[in-house]
């Protein structure tokens, strides 16, 4: 029966009021001792009302309660999350606590709770999607992945260093690129085919240089011995000697290297001795050979000149007698005699005077020999052992006689007119394509099966054409009727043999017995000779200082003289691939190669030699038997004394390496597999019970993989390029990673699964979803900010980790809870995990229970269970909770299983950190912590190694960690950026420049104190200055006249070319040709040292053409290229075009660390800064500056990254909690766990570099998995501070733990990484990130939340330690008030059996209660 108690009209401003106020009207045992019976309906207490939103907020209150409140209702889930509902609020539902918020029955953070419902709605929402079409999704999502893993096939892997550490668009990238910039936008001004320029760039590793290093066999071994330095004297000749075939051609070393260019003469019958010339112009090598005459044994010419069929004239005039036999080489050349001598018969115009300015000599004739044993060494040589004057070979061969031993003469070829090739003056094609010929039937000869020779092998006999041997008897002719010929034959025949014998071991006691009283071989005083450095072949302007040759050079303390050194570097230049091509596309050249006559011959062709030949060069080097000695046991051990790096190394090993590792992936995912499933097994009767998640586990790995995969194939997608990060790291740390939410997910499912009987992964995903929102967000903005570095392999690691855990995010949100749904039908069957063909009794039992159907309630009838469980005894569950939170039980309802992690927690460790002096204890040793982090951040020093960056236990490696030890010095050009500085007129502003650089105590400087290496600017001023010297000479002798300004005919002694070329000079000034007036009056070079400014660019090309060795000695590198021009040619001299491009060579050393790099980068920058504001646009170029520069802002940079990072991740968890006190908790633990991280960098000596800051910027994004948890569950508890971070610990402590575990082993297989870099900036650091992790997330936070920690989200208001659940709401949404009627049907309040308390029906304006009959 109906009864009407309150009439229409009565409290309009209330909708109805609440169902427990309902409740509480029944009175007795239905209301508990909750109720207080006196209660009424009071405004704004127990119904929904209008005016509980008011001020300007109020119409966005309206909207979002009208979508955001009410969507849920209390009758929808178990006895059992209903308690746990009263205890965690906002972290089951939001929009409950919304609705208690709005039934005055609680207040707390509306907009935190507003924020969180909207969140869990959507995750309600997909969850509830996903598990009613799991299978859809799956197939859905593995389609649109398998897309994306589509585009591995397009990967692409980054091996050039450069590309990898120089940033794109950056200052150094502009510089490193100006010069391929000048190459496209400038025009070649040739009007000869081969009068190209070569030009040797700067790459990033030295370039075109090509190192040797030769390090010591033992420790303290001094390489300033014989033995030493015979030993690279052996290497260096194997060098020379390598060869590869390609296109049928064979190439050398002498055919790529760089040196300086042919002469280009006038004379038509000079330019026939050109090949000669160009053979025998050696490549320019840095070595400390070239302090001796064995120097001379790696510069060939390769095959040797014939002096009878190619210098047939010369040796017929008598040039060549000081060489024995036929062959000429640099180990027999005198190189100046001969250029003189042609000059003599055709003009080579300048070229004479270039070898006298050179300081060339003799070559290398007048240098002491290393081992003056040496059969070859040198009449000239300072200490040549001489034998036959001393009579020393007349008692050998005695000592022979009387011994019976045969002695081999040496036959020597004589000159013979006969021999020599008279076709040469009007056929050269045909001599040389017989040279080549012969080269390659010797070749055949050396090797006939393999074309690239990689061994070290002796020349055979046709190769050595010089000489013949012979056995004869001792018998000898009488010494003293000899005529000095026969006896200068005869000495020459026997001395050879003779000082082979004396090399041997067991003829060195016979010594004394030839020797008499006659001195023995003067073997020199190898580090006097080396004090001061050495020489090249040019030795004027060639000079090698100390510190670039020798490595850990020890001298007398007082005096200065050098003593000894460890180590020995040779250094040598390959031409560029256009050079090269230049070099062998024109018809001169292809006499020398004449099957390049029918080959595709193209810059990609010479660059595909280049490379062909510097790998041959490595792999020789990496296989020499001086890199293996022999055990006792007869095995090879490896022992590295012979160190090459070509510009390939480095490329090729980065390439071998930078592949994926499928072994060490597959091993690391497989441990991965067994902890995750180990950890998920549950057991009964020793088999995997039905709640255990073995198969889920294995699920979740295999997820994660599958988007690791799909994530590193959009990156492809997106042109991302891979490198070794990529390959050896992103792997393991997006697993490590990405499983952490999967444990979660898991840790959660089995009490969701305990507590909501459907749209279980809605659930799941509503109460864990933010979790995982919270920490994945913040994991990817971190990677995100890591691109904020400027270093491309570190920026494309950061974005391809954002991508892959953006792709893990989406995965475990998706598929992952679809597979958990298709395993769920298996559990609620009650078959085991794994073993689904198998029941699991106990679930049987447990499955009965559970479908047992609760009684429905009649219409009318309420259901008290639903809403307050009894616990027995008449109690309330809401006295129960009051009651525990009281003892020591923490509010804990339920038990956990003993002699578990779970257990230890709540058992021990909570009630360890809420003790008074514990946290106490934690916070001052936190503190402590941070202090010692800060002077670990003092110790901490800058620098990343190159060979870190390189696999260990590789050859590259090795070289610089060899270079590292012994040499400092690195090779350095500072570039002139033309077109638009005035030469002419700037030249004392570049000569200024240079002298501000060359003034460093960085700089190598030679003896005056000035640069070592010679530039372009003062070659050209000395020669014009000896150009300026001829003419004056030439006017002197009245060959030119002056009053009429012209060449004198009638004068019978011929103008000297050089002459002629500076009377050229003279009359030439821009475009104009005026001698009168100008010549006798106008100087090339004033008294000041300064360039006719007028005449500038016409001088330019003429030094470019007439001293072009010279030009090539300093690198001047021009572009665009003077004109081609000789002096036979009338008229002016073309001037050049502005130089758009040009550079000045330094050598840097002392360059030992990274801070003393950084300091002179600065330096030589501020120079250059300063220097670029006065009008002169320069910039420096160099290995310091590519790989060292990034330092100058690595500080700047990081701080920014870190400040980006920390702002974002306060700026997402505001938005996520809508709690800036709980965002600014979790950064300030964020922020301490960056400080010590930093600190442990610094006292475990991991340098600062922009790997290890990497790692600094990312653990401010995976420091949230530490925090954000804790954070979260304490927010969203209830009770006292202390209660709730009890609370908290007790539910994220164990899922942390395994998150931090799994990270930890999906990062173990970096620990087996061979890149060194690897396992030191990311295996150590990662898990000392872990670690730091665990101590501030697990241990200092709880104890800060429990003293400081922000408000929970929602607190009940009647003082209860629980919150009650709202009535059951049946309507989908609730309308407001004046919108229509609105009603709330309560069920079964029956409070007990029998009992019966009135039903109730609240209508606008009406309330109807039906009273007990």
């Amino acid at each position: 029966m109906l009864t009407l108690l309150e009439p229409p009209g009565a409290k309009q401003h209330q909708r109805f009021q609440s169902g427990q106020y309902l409740l509480n009207l029944g009175g007795g045992a239905a209301a508990g001792a909750d109720v207080d019976e006196d209660d009424d309906y009071d405004e704004g207490g127990g119904a929904y009302d209008r005016d509980d939103a008011d001020g300007c907020c109020a119409p966005l209150e309206k909207v979002l309660d009208s979508h955001l409140v009410g969507k849920s209702s209390s009758n929808e889930y178990s006895s059992r999350w209903k308690r746990e509902f009263r205890q965690r609020p906002s972290w089951c539902d939001a929009d409950l606590c919304l609705q208690q918020i709005k039934r005055r029955k609680a207040k707390g953070n509306r907009w935190a709770l507003y924020s969180r419902s909207f969140i869990q709605k959507c995750l309600y929402s997909l969850g509830s999607f996903v598990q009613n079409h799991a299978l859809s999704v799956i197939c859905t999502m593995l389609v649109l992945f398998s897309l994306c893993c589509y585009g591995l096939q397009y990967v692409r892997i980054e091996t050039d260093i450069v590309k990898l550490w120089v940033a794109k668009g950056g200052r150094l990238d502009e510089e490193l690129s100006f010069h391929a910039r000048v190459l496209e936008s400038v025009t070649y001004n040739h009007t000869r085919d081969d009068a190209a320029a070569e030009v040797v760039r700067e790459n990033g590793l030295g370039g075109g240089y090509q190192v040797v290093i030769q390090t010591p066999e033992y420790e303290g071994q001094n390489m300033l011995t014989r033995e030493g330095l015979l030993k690279h004297v052996s290497i260096m000749e194997e060098i020379a000697n390598i060869t590869v075939r390609l296109q049928g051609i064979d190439w050398s070393l002498s055919d790529l290297c760089f040196k300086p260019a042919k002469p280009d003469t006038s004379d038509p019958m000079a330019r026939k001795f050109e090949g000669v010339i160009d053979r025998i112009i050696p490549c320019i090598w840095i070595t400390p050979i070239d302090c001796f005459w064995e120097g001379a044994k790696p510069l060939g010419p390769d095959p040797v000149v014939n002096k009878n069929k190619e210098l047939g004239m010369l040796a017929l005039a008598g040039m060549l007698d000081h060489i024995d036999g036929v062959d000429v080489s640099w180990k027999n050349l005198n190189p100046t005699e001969i250029i003189h001598g042609i000059n003599k018969v055709f003009s080579l115009g300048t070229y004479a005077l270039m070898f006298d300015r050179a300081g060339i000599g003799k070559g290398y004739l007048d240098r002491p020999c290393i081992d003056p044993l040496d059969p070859e060494c040198p009449r000239d040589s300072p200490n040549y052992f001489e034998t036959c004057e001393s009579g020393i070979i007349d008692r050998w061969v005695e000592l022979m006689e009387e011994r019976g031993e045969e002695i081999e003469l040496k036959k020597t070829e004589d000159f013979s007119i006969f021999d020599m090739d008279f076709g040469n003056l009007f056929n050269r094609k045909k001599r040389q394509a017989e040279n080549v010929e012969v080269a390659a039937e010797i070749d055949e000869a050396a090797d006939p099966q393999n074309s690239t020779r990689l061994e070290s092998v002796e020349l055979p006999a046709a190769a050595a054409a010089t000489t013949t041997t012979t056995t004869a008897a001792p018998t000898a002719p009488t010494t003293t009727t000899m005529t000095p010929a026969k006896r200068k034959e005869y000495c020459t025949a026997r001395h050879g043999a003779m000082l082979r014998w004396m090399v041997k071991e067991d003829n060195r006691g016979n010594w004394s017995t030839i020797l008499g009283e006659a001195a023995g071989p003067r073997y020199p005083d190898y580090s006097s000779v080396m004090s001061e450095g050495c020489g090249g072949f040019a030795r004027g302007v060639l000079q090698w200082p100390p510190d670039m040759i020798l490595g850990n050079a020890r001298r007398n303390a007082s005096t200065g003289a050098l003593q000894a050194a460890s180590a020995l570097q040779s250094v040598f230049l390959v031409a560029s691939p256009n050079d090269v091509y230049l070099r062998f596309k024109t018809s001169a050249s292809l006499i020398s190669k004449p099957e390049l006559a029918n080959a595709n011959w193209t810059t990609t062709a010479a660059e595909e030699v280049i490379v062909s030949w510097q790998r041959a060069f490595t792999q020789l080097l990496y296989k020499h038997k001086h890199n293996f000695e022999t055990t006792d046991d007869g095995a090879e051990k490896e022992r590295r004394t012979i160190h090459p790096l070509a510009s390939t190394s480095i490329a090729d090993m980065l390439e071998e390496f930078c592949q994926f590792n499928y072994t060490i992936i597959l091993v690391g995912y497989g441990l991965m597999l067994v902890y995750a499933m180990v950890t998920q097994l549950r057991t009964e009767g020793c088999l995997p019970a039905a709640h255990s998640c073995m198969g889920l586990a294995f699920a979740g790995v295999v997820t994660v993989t599958f988007a690791s995969v799909a994530g590193l194939g959009m990156a492809t997608w997106f042109g991302i390029e891979f490198n070794a990060a990529t390959t050896q790291i992103v792997p393991f740390l997006t697993l490590g990673i990405g499983v952490d939410n999967m444990f979660m997910l898991l840790h959660n499912y089995h009490d969701v699964v305990a507590m909501s009987s459907r749209n279980e992964m809605g659930v799941l995903l509503r109460e864990t979803g933010m979790s995982i929102l919270c920490t994945s967000t913040n994991n990817i903005l971190s990677f995100l900010a890591g691109t904020l570095l400027p270093i491309p392999a570190l920026r494309s690691f950061c974005a391809q980790s954002t991508i892959l855990l953006t792709f893990n995010f989406i995965a475990i949100l998706t598929i992952y809870p679809a597979v958990i749904s298709i395993d769920l039908r298996r559990r609620k069957a009650g078959k085991r995990d794994l073993l689904v063909c198998l029941q699991d009794p106990c679930e049987e039992n447990y499955q009965s229970k559970q479908s047992q159907p609760e009684r429905k309630p009649m219409n009318g009838e309420a259901s008290y269970r639903n809403l307050i469980s009894k616990t027995g005894g008449g109690k309330d569950l809401m006295d129960e909770v009051d009651e525990s939170r009281h003892h020591q039980h923490h509010g804990f309802l339920e038990e956990v299983v003993p002699y578990t992690l779970h257990a230890a927690i709540r058992n021990y460790y909570i009630p360890f950190i809420s003790n008074q002096c514990v946290k106490v204890a934690v916070i001052l040793a936190s503190i402590s912590l941070c202090v010692v982090a800060v002077m670990g951040m003092q110790q901490a020093s800058i620098g990343l190694e190159l060979s870190d960056v390189l696999p260990e236990h590789t050859a590259p490696a090795a070289f610089l960690k060899a270079r590292d030890q012994y040499f400092s010095f690195y090779p350095m050009f500072a570039v002139l950026k033309g077109p638009n500085i005035d030469y002419p007129h700037q030249q004392q502003l570049i000569e200024n420049y240079r002298n501000a650089i060359g003034a460093s105590k960085f700089v190598i400087k030679n003896a005056k104190g000035a640069p070592s290496e010679a530039y372009w600017l003062g070659m050209m001023r000395d020669w014009l200055m000896s150009v300026q010297k001829e003419t004056d000479v030439a006017i002197a002798n009245g060959q030119i006249d002056v009053a009429t300004a012209t060449i004198d005919t009638s004068n019978m002694t011929k103008i000297s070319d050089a002459a002629l070329t500076g009377y050229k000079l003279l009359c030439s000034h821009g475009t104009k040709f005026e001698c009168l007036g100008r010549v006798g009056r106008v100087r090339l070079v004033d008294a000041s040292g300064v360039i006719n400014p007028d005449g500038f660019y016409n001088y330019l090309t003429a030094w470019f053409n007439q001293d072009n060795m010279m030009y090539y000695v300093t690198q001047a590198s021009f572009f665009p290229n003077p004109p081609a021009w000789a002096v036979n040619v009338s008229g002016v001299v073309p001037p050049a075009e502005p130089l758009a491009y040009s550079q000045i060579p330094f050598y840097l050393t002392g360059l030992t660390n990274t801070p003393v790099i950084v300091e002179v980068i600065k330096e030589i920058r501020s120079i250059c800064d300063d220097f670029t504001t006065r009008g002169l646009p320069n910039f420096p170029q160099g290995i310091a500056f590519t790989f060292w520069e990034q330092y100058l802002h690595l500080n700047g940079n990081l701080m920014q990254a870190i400040a980006t990072i920390a702002l974002a991740v306060f700026i997402v968890l505001s938005i996520l909690l809508f709690n800036p006190w709980a965002a600014a908790s979790i950064l300030a633990i964020l922020i301490c766990m960056t400080a010590q991280l930093a600190g442990f960098l610094g006292w475990a000596g991991i340098k600062m570099n922009p790997v290890s800051a990497v790692t600094l910027i990312t653990a401010v994004g995976i420091g949230v998995e530490f925090t954000a948890h804790v954070v979260l569950a304490f927010l969203t508890s209830l009770g006292n501070r202390q209660e709730r971070m009890a609370a908290a610990v007790d539910r994220v402590f164990v899922p942390v733990i395994h998150g931090a575990l799994s990270t930890l082993l999906g990062i173990l297989m970096l620990a087996f990484s061979e890149f060194e870099f690897v396992v030191k900036y990311f295996f150590v650091v990662m898990s000392a990130l872990i670690v730091i992790g665990l101590i501030n997330g697990l241990i200092l936070l709880p104890v800060l939340l429990s003293l400081a920690g922000p408000p929970t989200e929602i607190t009940p208001l009647d003082n209860k330690r629980c919150l009650q659940l709202p009535p059951a709401v049946r309507k989908s949404e609730i309308d407001d008030y004046e919108d229509g009627p609105m009603c709330y049907q309560l069920e079964d309040l029956t409070g007990g059996a029998g009992d019966r308390v009135q039903s109730v029906v609240g209508i606008k304006g009406l309330t109807m209660y039906a009273r007990p009959l």
